[in-house]
């Protein structure tokens, strides 16, 4: 039986957006699937992670009451899931097969549909996005039909980051490797100057790698932190530890990304070896954030243009810096998915975590900044959508517009961030 709709106000994750949506709790798919049926707009809720309303519309679905257990395929070397299932989740169902998934954002506690649907990344100049390890889908459609699709489905590679205007994803089939242990070691003090002009060094330094910033001091002042995660089993060819790196020093306690905040909540630093999902990730499974006060923005360059991209922001810090918590630069491989903001383009990856509040000038001010190399946004989160045009950062634009038609041809899954952002 479908559990009653919600009456009271609910938010997102930051908490900086009130959903105007109903939001339904079906307990089966074929309960969803009329929902759907008989929305004029609708749109699936997850973990509500995202800064925007790209995920509101007059119905929305959560389908985490449906019970779709994980299975494990040990022959396909895959896993299939609810598209609800958090990334947490699917690690503690690996663990008793002793597999893995290649890579995972920086905070455990996402779901896999929204996180496929919008190209959330983790780190690694040799990984792709986390929608490049789907191996195949099952989504409800605008007209209630269930539908499954898989790398052989034609135009598949326009699905997977569907920013949720395809319809409604009810499993998803993952990609899974042999499992594998992670040390990871965290420099502090690192000149600003040097991580720009040695970009690509340190993001090709180790399997992850994350720079994190503050732009304190601009031009002439520190990074602030390195975090670098190397395969224990040396098939990264990461550079061995070491006390220095690059002049910074290894830290001798454990440190959070942000300066200042509590450190208990993230992964084991020092090099301490652990499980991949124990250690790719900045942040622990145990510590599922209740609410975050804060708002995050993040583009993407060509990895090309990663030091000038990044010059440029040090330039421009001085205007955006005072309602900076911390910025953090990452490496993402190339893929082939249509609407991925590294489609075609290996890229640099400029993440902004802000105080929450009026941002609109500091992000304004970032854009603006990054202009000159043609910047893709993070589809999940905050950007001045004025700003950017995706019929040309895209190729693929136009036939992205198309399947969203042929799949949702009245646009019950085009809501009115689509409007905005994509067009009418």
């Amino acid at each position: 039986m479908t559990q009653g709709p919600s009456t009271t106000s609910e938010t997102n994750w930051a908490g900086n957006h009130s959903y105007a949506g109903t939001i339904h709790r079906p307990r089966t798919v074929d309960e969803a699937a009329s929902i759907v049926r008989e929305s004029p707009s609708v749109r699936g809720i997850g973990s509500r992670h995202s800064f925007t309303d790209i995920a509101d519309a007059v119905d929305l679905i959560d389908l985490s009451d449906i019970d779709r257990p994980p299975e494990f395929d040990a022959d396909a070397r895959s896993i299939t899931v609810s598209g609800t299932a958090l990334y947490a989740d699917v690690a503690r169902s690996l663990r008793p097969h002793g597999a893995a998934l290649r890579n995972l954002a920086s905070l455990p506690h996402i779901s896999v549909a929204g996180a496929i649907s919008t190209g959330t990344h983790g780190s690694g100049a040799a990984h792709g996005n986390l929608a490049t390890s789907v191996a195949g889908l099952e989504f409800i459609a605008s007209s209630g039909e269930i539908i499954g699709v898989d790398r052989q489905t034609p135009d598949f590679e326009g699905m997977v980051v569907s920013l949720g205007a395809l319809g409604m994803i009810t499993t998803v089939t993952l990609d899974v490797d042999f499992d594998y242990d992670i040390a990871q070691h965290v420099y502090d003090d690192l000149p600003l100057d040097l991580a720009v002009d040695q970009l690509g060094m340190i993001l090709n330094a180790a399997y992850s790698v994350s720079i994190f910033t503050t732009f304190a001091g601009s031009l002439g002042g520190q990074v602030g932190q390195v975090w670098i995660k190397r395969r224990t089993d040396g098939s990264d060819r990461s550079m061995s530890p070491r006390s220095t790196f690059l002049d910074a020093p290894a830290a001798t306690m454990q440190h959070h990304p942000v300066p200042g905040l509590d450190a208990s909540s993230c992964t084991r630093q020092l090099g301490e070896p652990g499980l991949w999902s124990e250690r790719l990730p900045h942040f622990r499974m145990g510590f599922t954030p209740s609410a975050g006060n804060e708002v995050q923005s993040e583009f993407f360059v060509d990895a090309v243009d990663g030091n000038a991209a990044f010059d440029a922001l040090r330039r421009a810090s001085a205007d955006f810096s005072d309602r900076l918590m911390v910025a953090e630069v990452r490496a993402i491989a190339a893929d082939e998915m249509w609407m991925s903001p590294h489609y075609h383009r290996a890229s640099v990856g400029f993440h902004f975590t802000w105080f929450a509040g009026d941002n609109d000038n500091a992000v304004r001010t970032v854009q603006q900044a990054l202009e000159p190399f043609a910047p893709r946004p993070h589809w999940g989160k905050f950007f001045h959508a004025e700003l950017f045009d995706p019929a040309t950062a895209y190729e693929m634009f136009d036939d992205f517009v198309d399947l969203a038609t042929r799949l949702d041809p009245h646009g019950v899954f085009r809501n009115a961030w689509w409007r905005r952002v994509i067009g009418s």
